[in-house]
């Protein structure tokens, strides 16, 4: 197995998403009992049973997206590996929401609690990692 990653990091390198350490990796594959989907914010050891993004989908009888599912749900786990990324997403997403002028009050809401729950996130993140700001 080992052989096989390093002949795909060789051939693609490092992709977001990867697991970026191979204590993660052992980490990750000692729960067989639920998937393992590596991500960019987070990686998820997805649980059928607390999954948030499935229990969207079962209350409406089809798949949907779920853009950000991933940020309140209990299978998430996330470590300073995802810190940068976190970072830039939230950064990325105030820059393109600085100004909403004329944007609904609901959806101006929606922007502002996405961007205060990477903000949370980040600092709590932070904060476990010991890791100054």
């Amino acid at each position: 197995m080992a052989a096989d990653f390093d002949r795909i990091r060789a051939e693609l390198g490092d992709l977001p998403g990867t697991v970026a350490s191979p204590e993660r990796l052992r980490a990750a594959l000692r729960h067989l009992t639920r998937t393992l989907h590596p991500g960019v914010l987070n990686d998820c050891f997805h649980h059928a049973g607390t999954a948030v993004c499935g229990k969207r989908a079962k209350s409406l009888g089809r798949p949907l997206p779920m853009l950000s599912a991933c940020l309140a749900c209990p299978n998430a786990r996330r470590s300073a590996v995802h810190l940068p990324r976190m970072a830039q997403a939230r950064d990325l997403a105030a820059e393109e929401f600085a100004r909403t002028d004329g944007v609904p009050k609901l959806q101006r809401i929606a922007i502002e609690e996405h961007l205060s729950t990477l903000t949370q996130l980040i600092a709590e993140l932070r904060d476990e990692e010991g890791v100054s700001a």
